[in-house]
């Protein structure tokens, strides 16, 4: 995650709204037998394990002090210039909970912020700040620390007890959208039966919810015999591959249903919605936008917990076959390197003609001078090619390009 200006970046308010809205499309998305017949606990179960938050917690007493190096700056002041010595120190708070919360701007809240960069592993990590001074007075920075951590600790007891009230929605929203869909069901079947029109009841079994398990990134593991020291830099298996990519393609696909998600924004927007999906689904990975990668600032990475990237994707507006054989460039040249092997291209089409959009991807991708051979349909609109890495034919890149109609 690059750094943010911590608890300024979205209301909290209106990223939960957006969470329960998606419970209650989850369950009006299923056909109406599954809706009858599931097991209503494991259901809920699931919906619990989906979208229930973990609170965010600090640790002050176990926050760290790193001088991060002096610079001497010119200054000019009242028509003199002369130079001032400064002193740059990083300031390391220990936290568990989910990063993208400090994101989000709680209901009560300071108005003072912080720009603060945020290390972190699966639901911990450090909540970096910065303090700059120009003299060696340990009482001014000593003010100057507990200032910064006064600020996080105020702002996340005030999150935290959104995310309570948010967690304490779940259930009961599950259950009134469920009871609702089935009084509905059983109301339409009634009136059908009572006009003598036959009703298919084929589905009788009872289903069992899709429980969603986190998915664990394999450990690395030395070769047998081998004299090596080091462990091998972590793969990102083909199972785990298809997943994320099912992740991306089955979300996107349902906002395409739901235009006032996708009605004005950008894509720096559409991403920070996909995040949180991506951040707590894989054990051992952080999921972050718009970091630095190579030379320059990928949309999304996904990194193994020791830094190695596992899965690299770019988000852009549909512009056109020249913008799309740019966004290609732009993700092979400066942002891939050599161990980066699975990758993904979402396109967000805002053209009414999807469908020539899509003929135009098919036909013009095998024009791009990276471009390998195919590798299948994964879907109507998501497209799997396989690219040879720049300067190196050797080295091929699994590339997932996917396509969205978000007509406006």
């Amino acid at each position: 995650m690059p750094r943010i200006n911590i608890f300024a970046h979205k209301q909290a308010s209106q990223v939960f709204d957006g969470l329960i809205n998606s419970i209650t499309n989850e369950i009006k998305e299923k056909e109406d037998d599954y809706k009858l017949n599931i097991d209503e606990n494991e259901w809920r179960e699931y919906f619990v394990e989906k979208f229930e938050l973990t609170p965010l917690k600090i640790y002050p007493d176990k926050a760290k002090v790193e001088f991060a190096g002096k610079e001497k700056r010119l200054v000019e002041q009242y028509g003199r210039r002369f130079e001032l010595e400064e002193f740059r120190f990083e300031i390391h708070v220990p936290f568990t909970g989910s990063s993208q919360l400090f994101m989000l701007q709680p209901s009560s809240f300071g108005m003072k912020t912080a720009e603060v960069y945020i290390e972190n592993a699966v639901l911990e990590g450090n909540v970096i700040g910065y303090v700059t001074m120009r003299e060696q007075n340990k009482d001014l920075f000593e003010r100057e620390k507990s200032s910064f951590i006064s600020l996080i600790q105020l702002n996340v007891e005030n999150l935290n007890r959104d995310v309570q009230s948010y967690n304490q929605r779940i259930i009961p929203h599950f259950n009134n959208v469920l009871s609702s869909e089935r009084e509905r069901i059983k109301k339409e079947r009634s009136f059908f039966e009572s006009i003598n029109v036959s009703i298919d009841k084929s589905t009788e079994e009872i289903f069992k919810a899709p429980t969603i398990k986190r998915k664990r990134i394999p450990e690395p593991k030395i070769e047998p015999g081998s004299r090596r020291k080091y462990v091998s830099v972590p793969t990102f298996s083909d199972e785990l591959y298809h997943d994320i990519l099912k992740v991306i393609y089955d979300l996107f696909k349902n906002v395409e249903k739901k235009p006032s998600i996708y009605k004005s924004k950008g894509e720096e927007d559409l991403r920070d919605y996909l995040l949180p999906f991506i951040e707590t689904r894989y054990v051992g990975t952080t999921a972050t936008g718009e970091t630095f990668n190579k030379g320059g600032k990928t949309d999304i990475l996904l990194k193994y917990q020791d830094g190695s990237n596992l899965f690299v994707a770019e988000c852009k507006i549909w512009k056109g076959k020249e913008v799309f054989h740019e966004t290609i460039n732009q993700l092979f040249d400066r942002y891939l390197t050599w161990r980066d092997s699975k990758v993904a291209i979402i396109m967000f089409v805002p053209n009414k003609d999807f469908s020539a959009v899509l003929d135009t991807i098919k036909g013009t991708v095998k024009e791009h001078p990276y471009f390998f051979r195919e590798n299948g349909q994964r879907g109507e609109s998501s497209f799997s090619y396989i690219f040879n890495f720049p300067d190196d034919s050797q080295k091929l890149v699994y590339t997932e390009i996917m396509a969205f109609a978000f007509t406006k």
